[in-house]
């Protein structure tokens, strides 16, 4: 009996485990609300560490510098925008049905993406234009003396 290998992926709250591996824990799904309360907690804390028995000020200058740290970072938590958009473009959120094009094949015979560059295009991506003239399409609508005609010239064939 012939198995596949292949892992199926699950989703957990909306989030997949192809994207993210431990949504199955929740990881993923820590509320914004629980790390300000932890964060104000500890700027709390960290704050009330200042009454004490210390008699230098180094440790008040650490205490002050940490929570001030702490405190900034909350800020640009709290107030950063709340995107709902995906902005990363992965094999998982494409859609249903799609085909990737070959791009390979599309670069070596000049078709898809690959079909009108210019010389200079074509120099950019290391492909020399005298190379592949035989490839290009011509102002006719045809493509130019291709390599498998022999005995004949590139008028005669057209």
């Amino acid at each position: 009996m012939a198995t596949s290998h292949k892992k199926e992926h699950e989703v957990y709250n909306g989030v997949s485990t192809a994207d993210v591996p431990n949504a199955a824990w929740g990881w993923s799904a820590l509320p914004r609300t629980a790390v300000q309360i932890a964060g104000w907690v500890s700027v709390l804390i960290m704050l009330a560490f200042h009454f004490g028995n210390h008699q230098g000020h180094v440790e008040t200058i650490w205490l002050l510098v940490l929570t001030g740290l702490l405190v900034i970072g909350l800020l640009l938590h709290a107030f950063e925008p709340k995107l709902s958009t995906v902005r990363t473009l992965t094999s998982h959120n494409k859609p249903v049905g799609h085909v990737e094009p070959d791009w390979a094949y599309d670069q070596k015979t000049l078709s898809g993406a690959y079909t009108n560059l210019t010389d200079g295009q074509l120099r950019a991506l290391n492909i020399d234009p005298a190379r592949v003239q035989h490839l290009r399409i011509t102002e006719g609508g045809s493509a130019g003396r291709h390599s498998l005609q022999t005995g004949s010239t590139a008028s005669q064939a057209l």
